[in-house]
This record gives C-alpha cells, sequence and structure tokens, in this order.
C-alpha cells in the first residue's frame, strides 16, 4: 500500500496504518485460520449434489442441505479414483478440507475422497460402470472365448467352505470324475474380496495346463455381490488368456464379472455344467456312433456279398447259353 495514502488516511480520518489491512492480508488471514482449524481440516461432510460442472478433469460441484450451500472441488487426481460419476440428486458423504480462493474470496471443500450413501447409492455405482465399460466394448460377443468341450482341468475361484464349492464341486465328479480341478480359495465379500479374485485369475493364467475358469459364488444380498462390480476385476476377466465362466448368486442376480465374462451361468451349479461335458452323455454318444458304424459295415458286407453271388449267377446263365447254343449248332449242322 502506498505510503502517501496511508499519510493521507491518517492525517484525514485519524486512523493509524497500524490498523489498515490490504485485500490480501485479510484474504491470507482468513485462508490461514480455515486452514490451521483442526475442525475444518479432514472431516466428513455430508449432503446432496448440485450444480455440477467438469472441465480439464476437474469437477466442481456444490452440496446442499435444507438451509446451506457449501462449494466443493475435485482435482483430477481424486476423480480419477472414483468409481462412480457425480450426479446432481446424489447424496454423498465427502472427505476432505476447508481452504479458500483468495483470489475471489471465496472458501471451499477440497474433496479427497467421495462416497454414495442413501438408496441406490449402490446401484448408481453399479449402473455407472456397467454403460463405462460397455461403451468401452469389454462386453462385446466378438471378445468372448469358446470354452472347450472336454477341459483337462479346470481352475476353481471360490471360498473353499462355501456351499457353491462344494456344489461345483460334486457336480463335476459326477460329470466327469477324470478332470483336473485346481482351487484357488479367494474371499467371495468384502472389500478385500476383489483384489483376491484378481490375484487367483492371474495365478491361474500363469499355469498353461488349466483349460477354463470357472468364477463361483452363493446367493446374497446386492450389496454381498458387489465385490464382483468392481472394475479393475472386470478388466482382469477381459484380459484373462483363459476362458472365465461365472456362476454369482441366483438366476436373477447380475453382476459386471457376468458381463465381461465369456460364459455367464445363472448359478455355480449350472457353471460345472456348463464347464464339461457329462461322460455318460459321451459314452451314450461314442456307443451311437458305434453302432451306427457297425449297422454301415454289415451293410456294407451284404451289399457286397450280394453283388459276387449275382456276378456268380450270370455267369453261370451265359455258360448255359454258350453251351445251348452249341448244342443247337450241333444239332443244327447235324440236320
Amino acid at each position: 500500500m502506498k505510503d502517501e495514502l496511508l499519510e493521507q488516511i491518517e492525517k484525514l480520518h485519524g486512523i493509524s496504518r497500524k490498523n489498515i489491512l490490504t485485500v490480501s492480508q485479510v484474504s491470507e488471514y482468513i485462508h490461514d485460520a480455515l486452514s490451521n482449524d483442526p475442525k475444518l481440516n479432514q472431516i466428513y461432510v455430508l449432503g446432496e449434489v448440485t450444480n455440477v460442472s467438469e472441465k480439464q478433469g476437474y469437477v466442481y460441484f456444490d452440496i446442499k442441505d435444507e438451509e446451506s450451500l457449501l462449494r466443493c472441488i475435485l482435482f483430477p487426481r481424486n476423480n480419477n479414483k472414483l468409481s462412480f460419476k457425480i450426479e446432481n440428486g446424489l447424496e454423498i458423504l465427502i472427505f476432505g478440507s476447508i481452504s479458500t480462493y483468495m483470489k475471489r474470496g471465496l472458501y471451499q471443500l477440497v474433496v479427497s475422497a467421495i462416497f454414495p450413501v442413501g438408496e441406490g447409492a449402490l446401484y448408481l455405482q453399479f449402473k455407472q460402470l456397467k454403460e463405462k465399460l460397455s461403451k468401452e466394448g469389454l462386453f462385446d460377443e466378438k471378445h468372448k472365448k469358446e470354452t472347450p468341450a472336454i477341459p483337462k482341468t479346470i481352475g476353481l475361484i471360490t471360498s473353499k467352505t462355501s456351499a457353491a464349492c462344494k456344489d461345483v464341486l460334486e457336480v463335476l465328479k459326477n460329470r466327469f470324475s477324470n478332470v483336473t480341478i485346481k482351487l484357488v480359495d479367494t474371499l467371495t465379500q468384502g472389500a478385500k474380496a476383489s483384489l483376491e479374485i484378481i490375484q487367483a485369475i492371474e495365478v491361474l493364467n500363469r499355469v498353461k495346463s488349466v483349460d477354463v475358469i470357472i468364477l463361483a459364488r452363493g446367493g446374497g444380498s446386492f450389496e454381498d455381490l458387489m465385490c464382483f462390480s468392481d472394475e479393475q476385476l472386470a478388466r482382469t476377466i477381459f484380459e484373462s488368456k483363459i476362458p472365465i465362466i461365472t456362476g454369482i448368486g441366483h438366476e436373477t442376480d447380475y453382476t459386471i464379472a457376468d458381463f465381461v465374462a465369456d460364459k455367464r451361468a445363472p448359478t455355480p451349479s449350472v457353471a460345472a455344467k456348463f464347464a464339461v461335458t457329462d461322460k455318460r452323455d459321451l459314452i451314450d454318444d461314442v456307443s451311437s456312433v458305434r453302432n451306427e458304424l457297425k449297422k454301415s459295415y454289415d451293410n456294407f458286407i451284404a451289399s457286397k456279398l450280394k453283388d459276387k453271388k449275382l456276378k456268380r449267377y450270370k455267369v453261370v446263365v451265359i455258360v448255359l447259353i454258350i453251351i445251348i447254343l452249341i448244342v443247337a449248332f450241333t444239332m443244327l449242322v447235324g440236320f
């Protein structure tokens, strides 16, 4: 601030220059006060999203309740970590700190993490991820790998203590007891489940003898099955060199893993049926083919024998005709 102006103010108004602050000084003081207040740093704030806009990876929005509005900013590095897209009307819980934008004299909540809450929050996350991966082509039929009819080795990813594991093993044993099963025990519910399943798929992909993978879990709530709707898990399934069959939940349950898998079964037991042909059916097919071959061979032999007999008959007839002609000619010459 210019000294001349301060002197003038002091003379005209009797206000000491020590008591006069610039706009920047006030803004800096407010900034420091807010930034150093533990009640405003690393806090959780609950509110409804409104006025969303996005520019170059930055997301600007407000959260509100019945009485107030709070400006928020989400930087690209944290925006990229979100598993859902921020939409107007969404109820969210924000973790962040209050800061100021001194150029405009604004205070705002700098967002570190966002958690959707309330009814439908998980479904919104599921829906947005499904739309994103669908646009990228991860669900396209052209990417689906064929599953072998008679695999020698099957990889099974599930909880080894679950009913789903028992069902799959029983079906595989009944249908084709000769098949080798490599079981990888994982969590199938909770925050750590997705990572364990991802690691299991990667492990089985390094085992060259595995022909097909079954990913199985029994029924549960939408929330229980959310670990199968993880984005990184979906990309791992897509990138797997080994075909993957999912058997997750019940017939009406769908997860992101089901959409990206090479084949989706409505239950774990059906997934096992999809994985391998029933040996009894193969035996029946082989017996049927054998019987058809035997029948064709018998018909062929009978036909050949018939042709052979016919040829012999023709030779006898010709010989008889010749003899008759000779006899007739002899008789004619004798006359």
